[in-house]
């Protein structure tokens, strides 16, 4: 399974997609958010059928739009069957102090995944 590497741009986020890590970062302001998240999903419903033991995810958004929160959650959802596989997940959602929307997006995914947040506040 080849690796995924997205640089970010003012609109879209950076992605990394390897063994044992996944990563999105920055802002997700997309008018087809589904077309830039495809291959993303694809590759990560090819990792959950070999994952390894343990699964990092770091999610440090800045600023999501409704559609591409709907994708997030989406790709998220794919990493709960990894606990029923007794594999470990670690998701550390960073937020920056002043913003408690951003917060309270990771608690609202947190509690519907089903899967432990690490938050970690930055500024």
């Amino acid at each position: 399974m080849e690796n995924i590497s997205i640089e970010p741009t003012k609109k879209s986020l950076e992605v990394e997609c390897a063994a044992g890590y996944f990563k999105l970062s920055g802002n997700s302001i997309l008018s087809d958010p589904r077309k830039f998240f495809q291959p993303i999903v694809e590759w990560v419903e090819d990792y959950i059928k070999d994952p390894s033991d343990k699964t990092t995810v770091d999610l440090k958004l800045e600023y999501v739009d409704t559609a591409s929160v709907q994708s997030v959650f989406d790709i998220m959802r794919l990493f709960k069957p990894l606990q029923d596989k007794d594999k470990e997940v670690a998701v550390n959602f960073y937020f920056e102090f002043d913003d408690p929307e951003l917060l309270e997006l990771g608690e609202i995914m947190e509690g519907r995944l089903g899967i432990k947040f690490n938050f970690i506040e930055y500024q």
